[in-house]
């Protein structure tokens, strides 16, 4: 868990507060990144805990990341029913969400993906759903160049994407190949992660 009074948890209180003062609302936020590994989960983490003490209405904070579902993990909700069975039409949004470890942030863990992939046709429906309850939505999502078709329909449903890279690690072709899969009418923002290895602080450099 990041810590309320850390360095990291600074950085994310000024990427969200530029989220608040955007022009254009924004409510629902997905995070991706180009490969495994470059920090996007700890991004999506940071980034809710931060809105969260920005919102008055909490924060649902969403494990759409079906390859590697470390928040639900960390949650001990690995075998909980969620996103997917929300998707299925088998589970109610209320009966899915569970309340995090922060006060105002709450989770959606990722479910049992199953055989099939979940029908992703009813994002703009969750998106509404959790609109109702919820002040902002921030989704951890695979990479996208690892599991297009579990990202690339995020991006049309939520009001903003952030793309994470490691600083000095992603091959600057790899990156403009994930911008590209996302979409010319869905263009991210990109979030540079200057984290080091062994517990060193994470910065992030916010950019077009």
């Amino acid at each position: 868990m990041i810590e309320a009074s850390s360095p990291i948890s600074a950085i994310f209180d000024g990427v969200a507060a530029r989220v608040n003062a955007s022009s254009v609302p924004v409510r629902s936020l997905a995070v991706t990144s180009t490969l495994h590994g470059e920090g996007s989960t700890t991004v999506a983490l940071g980034l809710a805990m931060s809105l969260a003490g920005y919102d008055s209405k909490a924060v649902l904070l969403v494990d759409a990341n079906w390859l590697r579902p470390s928040l639900s993990a960390d949650g001990h909700r690995i075998h909980a029913p969620g996103l997917a069975e929300y998707l299925r039409g088998e589970l109610a949004l209320d009966d899915a969400v569970v309340p995090a470890a922060r006060k105002d942030l709450w989770l959606l863990p990722a479910g049992r993906f199953g055989d099939e992939l979940p029908p992703l046709g009813r994002l703009a429906k969750l998106i509404d759903d959790i609109g109702s309850r919820f002040g902002k939505t921030v989704v951890d999502l695979p990479p996208v160049l690892v599991a297009p078709a579990l990202v690339v329909p995020w991006a049309s449903a939520v009001d903003q994407t952030y793309l994470v890279m490691r600083h000095g690690t992603t091959p600057v072709g790899l990156i403009r190949k994930a911008v590209a899969e996302l979409g010319p009418h869905h263009a991210p923002q990109l979030i540079l992660n200057r984290s080091r290895l062994e517990g060193a602080a994470l910065s992030v450099a916010y950019g077009a």
